[in-house]
Formats: C-alpha cells, structure tokens, sequence
C-alpha cells in the first residue's frame, strides 16, 4: 500500500512539473477552476470512465490485492480517453498535451508498480 501512494505521490509531482514546463513554452491557455468539456460525449464518457474506475479501485484495494495495477491503468484510460476527445474536437488549443502527458505517467506509473510489486 505504501508503494500505491509513493508512485501516485510521485506522478502528481512530476506531473505538475511537466505540465507547467509544457505551458510555458507552448504558451498553452488553460482554464483556471474548472476542466470544461468539448461536447456531451466528453462529458458521459468521463462520468462513466470515473464510475468504473472507481469501482475497480475499491475492489482492488478492498478484496483482491493482485489487482492493484489497475488504479494505476484506470486513470491512464481516462486521461487517454480525455486527451483523444480533447484532440479530435478541440483542436484549435493545445491543452490534450497537458492529458496525455498525464496519461503516459500513469502507463509508466503502472509498469513500474508491476515491475517493483513482482520482485517483493
């Protein structure tokens, strides 16, 4: 468990670090509170996407500990699901940067938890 919040601690940091790198230097306009959607399937498919997710995330902790590498593969999922939707139909900004780089942390974020929980 502890590995869990070391490797998530460790992405939120590095993504923070990277996506204000990203910002500066594409000069990419982002909204301040709020995330907002590109159109309703956006929006639908997130709510799913969080539902499900949420309910792995509780079975993998709760009853079945070999499947913990999907709390990290979930949020990969949706933040791979965001960054398409944000590509294809937003194209005139640049912010699907900011959510696959998010993505692809969490893709490493989950081969390195595998990798590490297999030799423990």
């Amino acid at each position: 468990m502890v590995l869990i919040l070391v490797s998530i601690i460790a992405i939120f940091i590095l993504d923070q670090f990277i996506n204000r790198r990203l910002i500066k230097r594409k000069n990419i306009e982002v909204p301040e509170l709020k995330f907002r959607r590109v159109n309703r399937i956006h929006e639908n498919g997130e709510k799913i996407l969080y539902f499900v997710n949420l309910l792995v995330m509780i079975q993998a902790i709760m009853f079945s500990p070999h499947l913990r590498i999907f709390i990290f593969i979930g949020p990969g999922f949706m933040f791979a699901f965001r960054t398409f939707m944000e590509w294809k139909y937003a194209a005139d900004k640049q912010t699907y940067l900011l959510s696959g780089v998010t993505c692809g942390l969490f893709i490493i974020g989950s081969v390195v938890f595998a990798v590490i929980d297999a030799f423990t």
